[in-house]
């Protein structure tokens, strides 16, 4: 769909981006004819295309509901704050912590993204790693008070026994790291 003026006027007019009608150009997009200028173009297998018509195909893929994302959320921190608070109770050399990161994290993504068929969001990486985040710390922080005879520890003495725990913080980051590049968006 080509406006009329963006078409070259009969007297070899100049055309401009419809984006940045500073710049000049005679790219159009290999879709919709829109002019582009350099900046504006994006270099597809099949051409250039303006970035609303990408965008446009992207969405086509991106499926999932407000709904599914709280759920990717909530199933990510569940599950990595279950882990957690096992690696908090036993006691787990940070070889095999290191070894069993990754995995863990592509175990909890996998659930994750089962649990809402397999549907993606633009920020579905962003959300499930936040999930994951926060579930970790949660479960480390139900650890540290398992661990003292089932009390509450004040506020203070949760922060110390974590950042005491460094392994455990670097396992809790592998899961978040990988629940990130499972389920991230890659356009």
């Amino acid at each position: 769909m080509i406006d009329a003026n963006q078409l070259p006027s009969a007297d070899g007019g100049l055309t401009y981006c419809a984006v940045h009608p500073d710049r000049e150009t005679s790219l159009r997009c290999n879709k919709c004819g829109r002019l582009m200028c350099a900046e504006c173009a994006v270099l597809t297998p099949v051409g250039y295309r303006c970035r609303e018509c990408v965008r446009g195909h992207q969405e086509r893929f991106l499926k999932a509901s407000r709904a599914d994302n709280v759920i990717v959320f909530v199933v990510c921190a569940l599950l990595s704050g279950v882990m957690l608070a096992l690696v908090k109770l036993l006691p787990i050399p940070l070889i095999f912590l290191l070894l069993l990161g990754l995995p863990a994290g592509g175990l909890v993504a996998e659930l994750a993204f089962r649990a809402v068929g397999r549907r993606r969001s633009r920020y579905l990486g962003e959300i499930a790693a936040a999930g994951a985040a926060l579930g970790a710390v949660l479960g480390m922080a139900v650890g540290v008070a398992i661990a003292v005879n089932g009390r509450i520890p004040s506020l203070e003495a949760l922060f110390q026994a974590l950042i005491r725990d460094w392994p455990a913080l670097i396992f809790a980051a592998m899961i978040a790291g990988a629940v990130y590049v499972r389920l991230r968006v890659k356009f």
